[in-house]
């Protein structure tokens, strides 16, 4: 009896990888991240825009204003007055200037974050898929061995009268099943490849699959990038709320230039004003204060949503994570078992039905490539929990 070797997915990915040296799974993410970025370089979540920096201090552009009043007397005097207005920011407007440049910066690192999730995702998608698909056909190119080599043996028995009529085609019917089964894993596996190529650019696996599992998912889910993007959009709306307020109206700088002409001569003056709305604290419209507060109710409702959905997510995920961490124990001991039971049958083969005999072999033969797939499985889940908790790679 053949048996799999614990590190039989260290093979898969030596002989799916080539003879080159193998990159780490940092290393292809890197690459499929670089693909992907080409591919969404049109989502505004990423386009790098070239904007034009906002001035601090003035709040709109500056004007200018000349005044001409002749006199219509003979002893009156003519003026004339050229003025610059410059409208700057008040302390508290420049105050909620520096927090909405903040929450800029912020935004734009919960975005890049977001990204490198949805990287990390459809790249753990893709390298699972097709490690999975990788783990079952060469399971099954395995088990199409041991049926080639047992077939030899089964023939010669059924040629010398040792194996009787009906166990010999029960034993055609399962060559028959794992034909179509392996033509399918073929199929499943030439797409998972494809699709592998697609997202990472290269057929190459990484030399170490298993991710660390995240020791504490609560805490991470807390830093969530969807979780920080609501957060700051709604900090960003209250921030556009206040800049609603009418106390924010700009002040007004003039700098003004008179000349008064009269009979007794000309009188130049230059001089300065300064305008300052007086209006009081939250002078906001009931209108704005509506718009606000719906948008802010709708924000509070996605995050609850959002918080929610995430932690039902993570916790089915970690109970199947922690079912697959006892499977995978189950299972050796089935396996262990098969074996013996195996060999106690074969000893027996005079006194026991060679199709029992038979059905053992091939149910030992299926227990083993699903004890390999489920130790793909709990790996899988491992770094779908990290998905879930908002871990990049």
């Amino acid at each position: 009896m053949t048996h799999y070797s614990s590190l039989f997915i260290f093979f898969v990915l030596l002989l799916a990888s080539g003879n080159g040296i193998a990159k780490t799974l940092p290393d292809i993410y890197n690459g499929a991240r670089h693909r992907l970025t080409q591919l969404y370089q049109n989502n505004p979540d990423h386009i790098g825009h070239k904007v034009k920096a906002v001035n601090q201090w003035l709040q709109g552009p500056a004007s200018l204003q000349l005044v001409a009043l002749p006199s219509n007397t003979s002893n009156g005097e003519d003026e004339y007055e050229i003025g610059v207005f410059l409208p700057f920011r008040s302390p508290q407007g420049r105050a909620l200037d520096k927090q909405q440049s903040e929450i800029a910066q912020r935004f734009a690192e919960a975005r890049e974050q977001r990204f490198s999730l949805l990287a990390s995702g459809l790249f753990r998608e893709a390298l699972w898929r097709r490690v999975m698909a990788q783990t079952e056909f060469e399971g099954l190119k395995k088990k199409q061995k041991w049926i080639n080599s047992l077939d030899v043996t089964l023939q010669q028995q059924a040629q010398s009268g040792e194996l009787n009529r009906a166990t010999l085609l029960r034993w055609e019917q399962e060559k028959l099943s794992h034909q179509l089964t392996l033509s399918q894993a073929k199929i499943t596996l030439s797409n998972a490849q494809h699709y592998y190529q697609q997202i990472t650019g290269t057929q190459e696996l990484p030399s170490t699959l298993q991710e660390t599992l995240i020791p504490n998912i609560d805490q991470a889910i807390q830093t969530h990038p969807e979780l920080n993007l609501l957060s700051l959009s709604q900090q960003q709306l209250d921030i556009n709320y206040n800049l609603a307020d009418q106390s924010l109206a700009p002040w007004t700088l003039g700098i003004i230039a008179r000349q008064l002409k009269g009979p007794a001569g000309n009188n130049n003056l230059l001089g300065v004003s300064v305008n300052i709305p007086l209006t009081g604290s939250d002078t906001t419209s009931a209108n704005d204060y509506a718009l606000w507060r719906d948008a802010s109710n709708a924000l509070s409702e996605a995050l609850a949503t959002t918080y929610a959905r995430i932690k039902q997510q993570a916790s089915e995920v970690t109970a199947n994570y922690q079912y697959t961490q006892e499977a995978e124990k189950v299972m050796a001991k089935q396996v262990a078992l098969g074996e013996e039971i195996s060999a106690l049958y074969s000893q027996q083969t005079s006194s026991l039905p060679k199709v029992v005999w038979l059905e053992q072999l091939l149910a030992q033969q299926d227990t083993i490539l699903a004890l390999e797939k489920m130790k793909v499985r709990r790996a899988q889940a491992a770094s779908k929990l990290n998905q879930i908790a908002g871990v990049a790679l």
